[in-house]
């Protein structure tokens, strides 16, 4: 099984095909669903709208090794976000009409393809792109939408989350197929594998604490803890050194992986908190990621040129 940058949004080391076996939370208690983060994140975020973080990703597995492809986050506007918005709903064509966005959001784009010898020796073409908005005051996920591609294969998939309804409006399209409408069960707050990455970096870095994130993707909904490790690296990378924090994600305790390993991300600690290195191991597969190029336009998060 092949491991594919697709970052969330990084939705960056998630096996394909992959079904859950451990418990998860599908459902949502019953009465009026809580909107509230399950901790504290307000203003001022340690991103802001003009971000842009490149990763590379490569693969190992004996015998082969080597470049498998690339990541680029952004932080947008909602004017920005309009368009490709629009091009979509006007490709899937939906009997409803498109949820409202927020007029203080924040919009997160990615873009990840495969690239390199490895992928062309596995006859690998993936070319997908992601857009999420968030509410401006709790970064709660309100829409997102996925074009995917493989490939002549293309899959379209747009949600609507309700947040005060506890519910979220899904719309896919595999192909030229009809467009499948589904009514899904959601979580007052959430996040999905974009903003996943940018809600973990508002989060306090000590030591010993477990944060109680909150994941929605496609049919599923997990309670995923991330564990803040007490060790630190000096990692190095094209893009520079930084010293950084490493963190565990729970991702097999939690139902998001079927394949027990250890899945870890090490986040820059300065004020930015950029994540410098994930890393997806399992099955004698390792899949890692690196910050090579970075874009930041608020001059007190520019992590400082360590040497």
């Amino acid at each position: 099984m092949l491991l594919l940058a697709a970052l969330s949004g990084l939705s960056v080391t998630v096996a394909r095909g992959q079904t859950p076996t451990a418990p998860v939370s599908d459902t949502t208690p019953a009465g009026t669903p809580t909107v509230a983060p399950p901790f504290p994140i307000q203003p001022p975020f340690p991103f802001a709208v003009g971000e842009k973080l490149t990763y590379e990703f490569s693969l190992s597995r004996f015998p082969l090794s080597g470049k498998l492809g690339e990541l680029v986050l952004s932080v947008v506007s909602l004017d920005q976000a309009q368009p490709a918005r629009a091009a979509l709903v006007a490709q899937l064509k939906p009997e409803i009409g498109p949820c409202p966005l927020p007029s203080a959001g924040i919009a997160f784009h990615a873009q990840a393809r495969t690239r390199g010898f490895l992928p062309a020796l596995l006859r690998l073409d993936v070319r997908n792109e992601y857009l999420s908005v968030v509410e401006s005051t709790d970064l709660g996920l309100l829409y997102n939408q996925r074009t995917l591609r493989e490939r002549e294969r293309q899959r379209l998939q747009m949600t609507c989350q309700a947040r005060t309804d506890g519910k979220r409006v899904v719309l896919e399209q595999n192909g030229e197929g009809a467009v499948n409408t589904r009514t899904l069960p959601a979580r007052g707050w959430t996040t999905d594998l974009q903003t996943f990455w940018y809600v973990l970096r508002t989060h306090p870095l000590t030591p010993g604490a477990v944060i109680p994130m909150v994941l929605t993707e496609d049919d599923r909904i997990y309670d995923l803890p991330v564990v803040v490790t007490p060790e630190v690296a000096r990692i190095q990378t094209s893009a520079g050194t930084f010293r950084a924090r490493k963190l565990e994600l729970k991702a097999y305790e939690s139902g998001f992986t079927r394949y027990k390993g250890s899945f870890l991300l090490w986040v820059s600690e300065d004020a930015a908190r950029l994540p410098v290195r994930v890393q997806f191991k399992a099955r004698g597969v390792t899949v890692t990621g690196e910050l090579v190029g970075y874009t930041l336009l608020r001059p007190e998060l520019r992590p400082e040129r360590r040497r």
